[in-house]
């Protein structure tokens, strides 16, 4: 006899025996993905954002955004497939989505928005300011602070409020990102940070960021006047 293959019935011949069939589950995360329109839309103007995501063993359930471009303190936002948002800056954003499937797996898509060419007089291309930390017990743990910025250009961060590390450091920007290492520690709540990057003439950036108890940060950001001291709306072209 083979076994498992046949096997012999009282008083009938041989004859092949029934094996079970295996079951089995397939479970993979959703494929999160997102588009939007215009696809460089210009300071001040509201764009909107199109979620492209699929699953194709669970149905997609929730939809979470994160448009505050403030890296792992960002928020993700509950929403539905479908978002808008406005950026006060020409500087380049990263928006993320967060979709859920109904068996509880989730995945986040990440995307750069490129804004559309300031207007002739604002700072080219415009700076970008990275700030990545994370929540901890009376503030925050910065982990980075990196300022990008056209050559030659003049950046300056100052700190305010108990527990600064330093009160101000200055960089000239060079064809790599200027980073702030003495800044990259533990912040205590009631500590902001500002960054001012100037360059002869042109309208410079300008960002604002707190540190709060027990809640994220608050990070703002908008142009700098052409004298390098006072934050001003970014002209929208």
């Amino acid at each position: 006899m083979l076994a498992g293959t046949l096997g012999l019935l009282p008083g009938g011949p041989l004859r092949a025996l029934e094996t079970p069939a295996a079951t089995y589950k397939l479970s993979a995360a959703p494929v999160a993905s997102f588009r939007w329109f215009p696809s460089s839309p210009r300071v001040g103007e509201r764009f909107s954002l199109v979620s492209t995501s699929s699953d194709l063993t669970s149905p997609i359930v929730a939809f979470a955004w994160d448009v505050a471009d403030n890296g792992p303190f960002g928020a993700f936002l509950p929403g539905g497939p479908t978002a808008s948002a406005v950026f006060s800056t020409p500087a380049d954003h990263v928006v993320r989505l967060r979709v859920t499937a109904a068996d509880s797996l989730s995945s986040v898509a990440a995307e750069t928005i490129h804004m559309s060419d300031p207007p002739q007089g604002v700072l080219r291309p415009f700076p970008t300011v990275r700030i990545v930390g994370r929540l901890v017990r009376g503030g925050i743990r910065l982990s980075i602070l990196r300022v990008k910025a056209p050559a030659k250009a003049r950046i300056k961060v100052n700190c305010s409020g108990r527990g600064c590390p330093v009160r101000a450091q200055r960089r000239a920007a060079t064809a790599r990102a200027a980073r702030f290492p003495a800044f990259q520690r533990f912040l205590r709540a009631g500590v902001s940070l500002t960054v001012r990057v100037s360059k002869g003439t042109s309208i410079g950036a300008f960002t604002r960021f707190a540190v709060r108890r027990g809640k994220l940060p608050v990070r703002a950001d908008s142009c700098l006047d052409p004298a390098g001291i006072k934050p001003i709306p970014c002209p929208s072209g």
